[in-house]
């Protein structure tokens, strides 16, 4: 808007010569002291001007949106969260504004620019037409068909593409005026600036279309800046994924999804309708039903959205469990384990979230927590292959799909987001498995001796852990070499403790260093991994069963 009221400018500073001109030859009239303004300076000043007048709008209205906030809800204090010093400065969960004025185009192009613009317009039309086709059809950042909703955009863009989109469909043509870039002006300018004799076309021109007024187009932007929600979860189902997980189908060509459920499935839609549900009218692209409803389509790239984060990853058939009394006993850090660390950011929503909400989402993710008691043992399944059963004070809550967070969840920093990864090369992780081996294990005392390590039921009484810490070296493992850069990695096995099941079947408990491939240390990788337990019973390894514990 502001460009194309510089042009009308630029015609009133060219009639103002043609006058000054005029009038020089008369000396009682010379007007050749005044300076005029250049369109630049009108541009420059009309931007800034409404600029300050849209803040100084939105401000009065947040003033005045407050004041009646304050006069309604006076008595209710808790339907606010209260926000730490460091999450007001990073403006955590603040609405942010864009306002976009454009003009609302005439049908007669010649009653809003001047015919030396028009021909300077058809002379780049190409020019702008790229430009255009450019900005309206963004390249993807995301290909293939994965069927999940992407987190992308930005809304102030959005708000811009929906613009363009709308108009362009509306106006034809005509959008390249509406859309007039800054560079397209400037040229058409300095060419009349060089040219003397365009003062008089341009001031008639002006007298000719002075009766028109070019009308605003306000297109507004409304979102929430990110804030994020910590907690920790845990996994006692062996088909939950941690995000949702498909996989390519060579028969149908699509893809074909893997376990019941995810982890983020569980646990972000209770966040996201704690805060009260998350707009979609950010998006790039918003469909509107014949309802009224905005709806996104499917794989679509959003703004909006509750995005899940996790400190580490456990595989779809690794559980994740609360640590057992022996590693409580162990250490007292490990105590306040509480599962796997995680981080949601959460996009566009509605409100900030209170401590009382964020607990009726912890009680709608965990279900209704058991009173029953279950002790921690060894069954068998319906192939004679031994399971770990854990008791119920092993996870969080009785979700039947497994997933569990821990109480409160609250609201956190950027830093307790960005600090995730970090965290989780930092620690030393706790681990259990199952393993299968053809080597024949007559007793525990055999089963000890030969991996070097402290027996199961001595385990945090002895301070004798044998071989261990042992150091290990693991070539990148077979089933990731395709994702995964080739290298040798050495990591340390803090701790390990054994006991045997039966003559072809031990239990394992034992600690690691961040980043160690715990089966590939079980099985040996086919000898990519040095030395492994595989190696030090001499025989053929397997694990069956896999869990995290802190």
């Amino acid at each position: 808007l502001t460009l194309l009221i510089a042009v009308r400018a630029h015609c009133a500073i060219a009639a103002a010569e043609c006058f000054i001109n005029a009038t020089t030859k008369d000396p009682d009239n010379d007007l050749s002291h005044i300076r005029l303004r250049s369109a630049e300076e009108i541009y420059s000043k009309l931007k800034e001007n409404l600029r300050s007048s849209i803040r100084e709008i939105l401000e009065r209205t947040i003033t005045h949106l407050e004041k009646n906030k304050d006069e309604t809800s006076c008595s209710n204090e808790s339907t606010e969260p209260k926000l730490s010093q460091q999450l007001h400065e990073e403006e955590s969960g603040y609405l942010a504004a864009h306002v976009l004025v454009l003009p609302n185009l005439p049908a007669n192009v010649s009653d809003v620019i001047p015919p030396s613009l028009q021909s300077h317009i058809k002379k780049h039309k190409h020019q702008i037409e790229r430009s255009q086709h450019r900005i309206l059809n963004p390249r993807k950042r995301f290909r293939g068909n994965d069927p999940t909703l992407k987190q992308g955009g930005e809304p102030r863009t959005n708000l811009e593409l929906r613009a363009r989109r709308s108009i362009n469909q509306s106006c034809g043509d005509l959008s390249k005026i509406a859309w007039i870039e800054k560079g397209i002006f400037q040229d058409w300018l300095n060419a009349e600036v060089e040219c003397k004799d365009s003062s008089l076309a341009l001031a008639s021109w002006l007298q000719e279309s002075k009766l028109h007024q070019i009308q605003p187009c306000v297109h507004l932007g409304v979102w929430r800046r990110p804030f994020y929600i910590k907690g920790t979860y845990t996994k006692s189902r062996r088909d939950v994924a941690q995000t949702p997980f498909f996989v390519s189908d060579s028969k149908s060509g699509g893809l074909v999804r893997k376990g019941c459920s995810s982890v983020e499935e569980e646990i972000c839609p209770h966040l996201a309708s704690c805060c009260g549900g998350i707009s979609n009218q950010n998006n790039e692209n918003v469909l509107v039903t014949p309802d009224g409803d905005a709806v996104v389509e499917e794989g679509s790239i959003v703004y909006g959205c509750c995005k899940f984060h996790a400190s580490g990853r456990e595989d779809i058939d690794v559980r994740m469990l609360l640590p057992p009394p022996s590693i409580v006993k162990s250490s007292p850090n490990n105590k306040n384990i509480t599962g796997r660390p995680f981080v949601c950011e959460v996009f566009d929503a509605f409100r900030l979230p209170t401590a009382a909400q964020l607990e009726v989402a912890v009680k709608a993710i965990n279900h209704s927590t058991s009173g029953d008691e279950r002790k921690e043992k060894i069954v068998h399944d319906v192939n004679g292959w031994p399971q770990s059963l854990v008791g119920y004070d092993r996870f969080h809550g009785s979700n039947p799909n497994g997933v569990g967070v821990s109480s409160p969840l609250e609201l956190t920093s950027s830093s307790s987001f960005s600090g995730l990864q970090a965290e989780t090369e930092e620690k030393v992780k706790h681990y259990g498995c199952i393993c299968w081996t053809n080597v024949v294990v007559r007793s525990d005392v055999e089963l000890v001796e030969k991996l070097g390590c402290s027996s199961w039921d001595e385990e945090e009484k002895s301070n004798d852990c044998g071989n261990f810490p042992l150091e290990i070296k693991q070539d990148t493992p077979l089933r990731v070499l395709h994702r995964r850069s080739s290298d040798t990695r050495t990591r340390q096995i803090v701790s390990l403790s054994a006991r045997r099941i039966s003559d072809h079947w031990l239990q394992l408990r034992l600690a690691t260093s961040a980043g160690t491939y715990v089966k590939e240390f079980c099985h040996g990788d086919c000898g990519r991994t040095k030395p492994s337990i595989s190696s030090l019973l001499g025989g053929r390894v397997d694990i069956t069963e896999l869990d995290c514990q802190g």
